[in-house]
């Protein structure tokens, strides 16, 4: 009996794979062999397919829920087939231009921008939109503002190079005159411009050992100003939007008691915080895919995340990307994660060159 060259029966049995998973994310119900030999078009006997089919499921790529029934993929499956669309991802011109549309008109703060862009993730992906705004420790300071209240408190604002704006309030022992407020306002603002929080905690500290009088009865609270900076800055900010996107489909999540901890997740944002941040210590280049357990959260066992990170003047300040369903077009996904944080990181070099602070 001849036997067919090793080469040819992987191919084969890659082209199985990609076909059988392709046609379950779109019909969402399992592949029987007879599926196969009527519709794939492979050119394989059916005695060859049901042989590639069990060596699939041999190997971990494959699951038959049931005796009778037809496969489905497993996360092993599902990674093949993400790594085999990294290199022939696409995203339609159509789209891009559709998405390009929403930021013509530039969104003047932070905070506007990513929460757009949580919004249009969703709407584009028909799953959730997720963006990790940039942590603030890691950012160029532009401005730091003490602005009056009346009596004893004072309104702290801080805008990054990036365009991020924080503002708190803060409670003083005495109150403030205009005056000295505008000395604190002008000292800091010539020492902190391009330095990150630790660089300027420093430089301020020397600067007040040497200051007049004036500014040397001021030092206390500078100190606290910037102390409160670290503080105040919270754990990375998630904007999340169109959980229930991926809610509608409640057969692809689990048992009702995966479900209900997928939900707590979602709506407590913390963990899939960490999970963003995880992945934006990577830097990577190109989009990123987490499928079920390889998130590191047991949670998210039945969905995917597919993610990409945005820059500032060539440095990766925050990531984006889209959580849903396995079953989701993951060619797709991965260019529009890709395309859209290029159109995020496009915005906040156009902030620096026009020299715009966000208002």
């Amino acid at each position: 009996m001849r036997q067919l060259n090793p080469q040819v029966v992987q191919e084969r049995k890659r082209k199985l794979l990609q076909w059988v998973i392709h046609s379950y994310i779109r019909n969402s119900r399992p592949i029987a062999s007879q599926d196969i030999s009527e519709e794939a078009g492979l050119g394989l006997s059916s005695a060859s397919i049901r042989s590639l089919l069990k060596e699939l499921e041999d190997e971990g790529y494959l699951h038959q829920p049931h005796t009778s029934a037809g496969r489905v993929p497993t996360d092993k499956g599902y990674r093949f087939y993400v790594d085999y669309l990294a290199g022939v991802q696409r995203l339609a011109a159509q789209e891009k231009e559709r998405i390009e549309r929403e930021y013509q008109s530039r969104i003047a703060e932070m905070d506007n921008l990513l929460a757009q862009t949580s919004r249009l993730l969703s709407h584009v992906s028909h799953s959730a939109g997720l963006v990790l705004s940039p942590k603030v420790e890691r950012q160029q300071l532009r401005r730091l503002e003490l602005i009056p209240l009346g009596g004893k408190q004072v309104l702290a604002v801080l805008v990054t190079q990036a365009g991020l704006i924080r503002h708190w309030p803060i409670q003083l022992t005495f109150t403030p005159t205009a005056s000295r407020l505008n000395t604190l306002n002008r000292f800091l603002n010539d020492n902190i411009q391009g330095k990150s929080i630790q660089e300027v905690q420093a430089t301020v500290e020397a600067r007040i050992k040497l200051a007049s009088r004036e500014l040397a009865e001021l030092g206390d609270l500078a100190r606290q100003l910037l102390d409160d900076v670290s503080d105040v800055a919270p754990p990375p900010e998630l904007f999340l939007e169109g959980a229930t996107n991926i809610l509608s489909r409640p057969q692809d999540l689990g048992d009702p008691k995966e479900l209900q901890s997928l939900i707590k997740v979602i709506e407590e944002k913390h963990s899939l915080a960490q999970v963003l941040d995880h992945i934006l210590e990577e830097k990577s280049d190109h989009a990123l895919v987490r499928i079920g357990n390889e998130t590191r959260l047991a949670e998210l066992k039945n969905v995917s995340l597919v993610a990409s990170t945005y820059r500032w003047q060539g440095e990766v300040i925050g990531v984006l990307g889209i959580l849903g369903t396995k079953r989701m077009e993951y060619s797709r996904m991965m260019g529009l994660v890709e395309h859209v944080s290029g159109i995020v990181s496009k915005a906040l070099e156009d902030w620096t060159e026009e020299g715009a602070s966000p208002r």
